[in-house]
């Protein structure tokens, strides 16, 4: 698995389409992206019984639907 950053600071879709798909996610948790992606797929991996592979994929694509809405 890659190491790979994502900054959420500026981008509220991202953070909101991240909760509309992991409702369990606390603000906290979702931050914490900012410091590790592969530690935030792993904690949501955990949480929602899914295989990292399937949390990384979604999270992918929701970061490339967030980007492409705020471009």
């Amino acid at each position: 698995m890659m190491v790979k950053e994502i900054n959420l600071s500026k981008n509220e879709l991202l953070k909101d389409e991240l909760k509309a798909k992991y409702a369990n996610l606390t603000d906290a948790e979702i931050n914490g992206i900012n410091e590790s992606f592969d530690q935030f797929v792993e904690n949501i991996s955990l949480n929602t019984h899914l295989q990292k592979e399937e949390v990384e994929r979604t999270i992918e694509e929701t970061v490339a639907y967030a980007h492409s809405k705020s471009l």
